[in-house]
């Protein structure tokens, strides 16, 4: 008995330390996901200028290719379209990812795409809602 109680007792501290290196492989991963907290920041800023009704500003934080697409062909008008696509009030994160040079901000009223630019996050899309398995419909978006 006192045999079998030992091999248990092995098998379980084996079990335990296997369990404890996924663990410490989780957050190991967790660190590599930097730039989560700097993306949050962004999201809101960007958020935080629409509500007080500067377009300019919130159009300096678009990915080139978003501000284009607002712009719809119009140089300059950004700071114009922006403000009337109706984009409702966010500013609590709820979630924030990075993965490398993308990142996925969930707020409490929108969830924003970023990307890297130039050593900072820009927003390449905003106003998007989920749709499940398929991909999320944005308002604001690039291509």
């Amino acid at each position: 008995m006192r045999t079998w109680r030992f091999a248990s007792s092995s098998a379980l501290a084996l079990r335990l330390a296997g369990a404890g290196s996924v663990l410490l492989l989780a957050a190991g991963c967790a660190g590599l996901n930097p730039g989560t907290g700097e993306a949050a920041a962004s999201a809101q800023h960007f958020h935080r200028l629409l509500e007080a009704g500067d377009g300019s500003a919130a159009c300096g934080l678009l990915a080139p290719g978003t501000a284009e697409e607002v712009e719809g062909g119009t140089p300059g008008s950004c700071a114009d379209k922006l403000p009337r696509l109706g984009l409702g009030p966010a500013f609590e994160v709820v979630e924030s990812r990075a993965y490398g040079r993308e990142a996925q901000v969930r707020l409490d009223g929108d969830t924003v795409f970023l990307t890297r630019s130039g050593g900072r996050w820009v927003v390449a899309a905003a106003g998007c809602t989920s749709r499940g398995e398929r991909p999320y419909d944005c308002e604001v978006k690039g291509d």
